[in-house]
């Protein structure tokens, strides 16, 4: 059984034939989804978004009663990490989630404090949600979000958080990682004059298959292949990554800091392609690498987009 939680207040938007208003609004309710009790789940009657506490991840964007362009993980479904086992094998749920970049510096598997641990849920004014996640001792970080669905149209907009909970300074990038639902193909921004002499960057121990890849004036495109994995960056300032879940065109962006440290030899946009069984594509965007005194947080926001094809 549903229970309603909170309503945002009623806007108008729109005067009606015969003068009456047109209202939108956002309701956020807990919900049982795919064996996980006590998720949430927000809407404003056009897209809906569930996050699941228990896991610390968004599982669930897409139009009200449509396709999910969230990948998710059916062996999974309903159930939690175990830390000590999350420590030697990921536990793949899917969905979105946060981590902390340069990869290069804590390897793999994805700490299972930050990734896959259980948050703390508040409900703020506004129709928003407030996720405080679990600190790691290993990293010295916890990532906290703030999730706000507008009262109309698709659009989300994720505060992403990266708080210091350690004694010493810490730098990190925050890295935004949606997996989607086997796509067509995803798409980054092409950028002549960047970093990158290509226009991208083919990742050197993952490189595109070249006929997976498509290089045009104003983006590059990837198709998934079924057996080998494969992942493109870039550093557009147009700052987006887009993928294309059957009819839905699902886009991820952010604010591109010219003139900032960013991972990767300099990617805030990257795309990685997953071979089967999993059919799966990653639209990851990351923030400049900062420095974050103890105690003290910073901030990245993003922003999500859905459309339909024409």
């Amino acid at each position: 059984m549903r229970k309603l939680l909170v309503m945002t207040s009623l806007i108008a938007i729109g005067i009606l034939p015969g003068g009456g208003s047109a209202k939108e609004t956002v309701t956020i309710e807990q919900v049982d989804y795919h064996g996980w009790t006590g998720a949430y789940r927000m809407t404003n009657g056009a897209v809906e978004l569930v996050y699941v506490p228990q896991i610390g991840r968004i599982m669930r964007y897409g139009y009200a009663g449509g396709r999910n362009v969230l990948w998710e993980n059916p062996k999974l479904a309903g159930q939690t990490a175990d830390p000590a086992s999350a420590a030697k094998e990921w536990p793949n749920f899917g969905g979105d989630k946060l981590w902390q970049a340069p990869q290069a510096r804590w390897g793999w598997p994805p700490d299972p404090a930050l990734d896959g641990g259980a948050a703390r849920v508040e409900l703020l004014s506004g129709g928003r949600l407030r996720v405080t996640g679990r600190p790691s001792a290993r990293a010295g970080v916890r990532f906290d979000r703030e999730i706000s669905l507008d009262r109309s149209g698709s659009g989300v907009t994720l505060k992403n958080m990266l708080v210091n909970t350690s004694e010493q300074p810490v730098e990190w990038s925050v890295w935004e990682v949606a997996q989607i639902d086997d796509p067509a193909r995803a798409c980054l921004p092409f950028h002549a004059g960047g970093r990158f002499p290509a226009g991208y960057l083919p990742f050197a121990d993952n490189p595109p298959a070249p006929d997976r890849l498509q290089v045009g004036e104003a983006e590059v495109c990837l198709r998934r292949h079924p057996n080998r994995g494969s992942k493109i960056g870039g550093d557009s300032p147009a700052g987006w990554v887009a993928g294309v879940v059957g009819d839905l065109r699902f886009q991820v962006s952010a604010r591109h800091e010219g003139g900032r440290e960013y991972p990767d030899g300099g990617c805030s946009l990257e795309i990685w392609s997953n071979p089967d069984p999993l059919r799966y594509m990653e639209l990851e965007v990351l923030s400049p690498i900062r420095k974050v005194q103890p105690r003290k947080s910073t901030a990245f926001t993003t922003r999500w987009n859905l459309s339909r094809l024409k």
